[in-house]
């Protein structure tokens, strides 16, 4: 399992931004043996390789000197040590939401996964970390389920800008956030990119879904999307 969860943390960091632009396409989830749902996100479509016959340039020929490139560990543990640690649980306070946090990574399709039961929540283990410099970090749990009662999430839509929202990871750290504005924005709409964008000050992104659902394709229209900045 753990050569699977490297290549899925190479190809997370790799192609992110595409691999989550369908998140949540439909919020009621479909049971199945292990707990875990997917999302319908687009898989991520290989380069082009070039064409018989094209023309290709010629091997440039080697330095006089090879430089002094500084060196670092690859090794998986390395990385690991170097990671910020993971969410563990969230509290949104004035809504009376606490709830548990697993990472989710890439399945075999190039999904997001999320959990059939929307009492838990997923945080997208290859994007950043509540501890992390930079960055949004992505939380997201489905609206509701056919299957289980227990529905958090759904309580999000009554959230106020200035709501309170506490993220504890796995070193026992309380990260405070305030929320800034909330949305409910069509699917096609929806700016993935900057949901989960690496870069920039650090935030606090959470995701369900929203708006009209649609009962012939079993399927919400919408997502609720909340941004959240540090206190």
């Amino acid at each position: 399992m753990r050569g699977k969860e490297a290549a899925a943390g190479v190809i997370g960091s790799l192609v992110a931004a595409s691999a989550v632009l369908g998140l949540l396409a439909g919020c009621v989830a479909a049971p199945s043996g292990d707990g875990a749902a997917t999302s319908t996100v687009p898989e991520t479509t290989p380069a082009t390789q070039p064409a018989d016959g094209d023309a290709r340039p010629a091997a440039a020929a080697p330095p006089a000197s090879v430089p002094d490139v500084p060196r670092q560990s690859a090794s998986l543990e390395e990385q690991r040590r170097a990671q910020p640690p993971a969410p563990t649980r969230i509290e949104v306070p004035a809504l009376g939401i606490d709830m548990a946090i697993r990472p989710v990574g890439l399945d075999g399709d190039g999904n997001m996964g999320l959990f059939d039961d929307p009492a838990i929540a997923a945080w997208y283990r290859w994007g950043p970390a509540p501890a992390s410099e930079s960055g949004s970090t992505v939380i997201a749990a489905h609206v509701d389920s056919l299957e289980y009662r227990v529905l958090p999430f759904a309580k999000l839509r009554d959230a106020q800008p200035g709501t309170l929202v506490i993220v504890t990871d796995a070193a026992g750290t309380r990260h405070s956030y305030g929320i800034d504005a909330t949305q409910v924005v069509e699917k096609a709409a929806v700016d993935w990119e900057a949901a989960f964008d690496r870069s920039g000050s650090p935030r606090l992104t959470l995701v369900t879904c929203g708006g009209e659902f649609d009962y012939e394709n079993r399927t919400y229209l919408s997502n609720l999307v909340l941004t959240a900045t540090p206190r």
